[in-house]
């Protein structure tokens, strides 16, 4: 963390901390994929209505919450993900728009790298003008804006700039005019951005769609029933779709398969179990039977693929 109070960078170990680092969220991330997971945030607080922030994560995590009151925050993937969905929709040509007016799920099936502009309402709502007045814009509601790629890139590009120049001078960041000349930078690129901006078209992705349900309902039935973790054949009957198409919707929406996914989530809840429990209240055998491990030597071996170390070697509350 750096002691300079208009910018902070700060390394996570852990997905529930790293959800804690990026400003005017309230969200919680779960790991979805294997190893040990490595998340960075740097964040620039430009004036009390602009904060700037680039977020890395080194592996697949599914991202669920809603912005605080007041505010909102445009995201602008560094690296589009190509499979990745936000609301069940392939991210595409698209950037984010979270506000506090709707929960998102965002799913990724690969690292992460994305620039996040958080705006205050009061203070969109002041430079909406140069966009035709915020009572114009037919995106507001919506979570996902249509942009050409390539502006996306290029407004990608010219963020990143600002951000690492400002990144080789952070004393200039004391000085209030430095701190204004980097948001009224960044804002008029955001800006420029948002001119194009459109609400998603009602394309053909009636698939797409249908397979991120069916990813959404069988995680939710997992977390409905801890005790009780079904198969890959029980969640076809469940859902009443084909082992084919369960087998397409994940493979299609996260990367792997159902068996590989629904088991990376029950081990990011065992390993949340154990980091806010002592070892004295709760041992690693009653937590990996809770979400229903039965076979220790089995469960330690995926508990290691998936985070890189041992269930005894984590870190107890």
């Amino acid at each position: 963390m750096s002691g300079n109070t208009c910018f902070s960078a700060s390394s996570f170990t852990n997905p529930d901390d790293h959800a804690r680092g990026i400003a005017h969220f309230n969200q919680q991330y779960l790991q979805t994929g294997p190893g040990r997971f490595e998340g960075f945030v740097q964040t620039f607080s430009l004036d009390p209505g602009v904060v700037a922030y680039q977020e890395q994560v080194n592996v697949p995590t599914l991202q669920q919450g809603i912005m605080r009151k007041g505010w909102r925050t445009f995201g602008i993937p560094v690296r589009p993900d190509s499979s990745g969905t936000l609301q069940g929709r392939v991210v595409g040509a698209t950037i984010a728009h979270f506000s506090a007016t709707r929960d998102f799920v965002a799913q990724s099936s690969r690292p992460a790298d994305h620039i996040g502009i958080v705006v205050g309402d009061n203070t969109f709502v002041t430079y909406a003008d140069y966009l035709g007045g915020a009572d114009s814009l037919g995106w507001q509601d919506h979570t996902l804006l249509e942009i050409s790629g390539e502006a996306r890139e290029r407004a990608a590009a010219s963020i990143s700039q600002c951000l690492q120049a400002a990144y080789g001078n952070l004393e200039a960041l004391a000085q209030p005019a430095a701190r204004v000349a980097m948001r009224d930078d960044i804002l008029e690129i955001l800006f420029c951005l948002l001119i194009d901006a459109k609400p998603p078209r009602r394309r053909n992705e009636v698939t797409r769609l249908a397979y991120s349900e069916i990813v959404n309902r069988s995680r939710e039935h997992l977390l409905a029933t801890p005790n009780q973790p079904v198969g890959v054949l029980e969640l076809s009957r469940l859902l009443r779709v084909s082992r084919r198409t369960l087998q397409t919707s994940f493979l299609e929406v996260a990367g792997v398969t159902p068996h590989v996914y629904l088991r990376a989530i029950r081990l990011t809840w065992v390993h949340r179990l154990l980091r806010q429990t002592s070892a004295d209240r709760l041992s690693i055998k009653d937590a990996a039977a809770r979400w229903g491990f039965v076979n220790m030597g089995k469960f330690a071996a995926q508990y290691r693929e998936m985070f890189g170390y041992l269930p005894s070697e984590t870190i107890r509350a």
